[in-house]
């Protein structure tokens, strides 16, 4: 089991912050291995989505299922197929005049991933400071 939990503070309101990140047009702009979302139901808990994205230099396609939103305060979805099982939760408070928003990947790799899960945990260790740096960027820039 690979479990990565990181936080950034970003200096707008959670609102402004919520609305960007649970946004599907803006996922391929914050998070850097994205390439593609395509949304099948709206962006609530039962909806899902497939998104495109390349991890150690594979793409993966996986469909997604919301689990939770709570406007302005929490967001969760699990891969429902793909080549790896995983849960993403996003959560956001108010922080410092601010939003802290952290988030929180827990992932059990098969397969390839499994003999990987080093690089794996590595690699999306990484992903996730740059992802939440980028996000800062991009909504305090806006």
């Amino acid at each position: 089991m690979i479990s990565v939990e990181k936080s950034v503070q970003i200096n707008k309101p959670v609102a402004e912050v919520f609305a960007y990140v649970t946004n599907y047009d803006y996922v391929t702009k914050w998070q850097g291995g994205v390439e593609a979302v395509e949304p099948e139901d709206d962006n609530a808990v039962g909806g899902k989505y497939t998104e495109v994205r390349k991890f150690l230099g594979r793409e993966m396609k996986t469909t997604l299922e919301i689990t939770e939103f709570e406007q302005n305060a929490k967001w969760a979805a699990k891969a429902l197929t793909g080549p790896v099982p995983y849960e993403a939760t996003t959560t956001f408070e108010s922080a410092n005049g601010g939003t802290k928003i952290t988030t929180r990947v827990e992932a059990e790799p098969s397969g390839f991933f499994k003999m990987a899960q080093g690089a794996v945990q590595s690699q999306l260790d990484k992903s996730l400071d740059e992802d939440l740096q980028r996000l800062k960027e991009i909504v305090e820039g806006a």
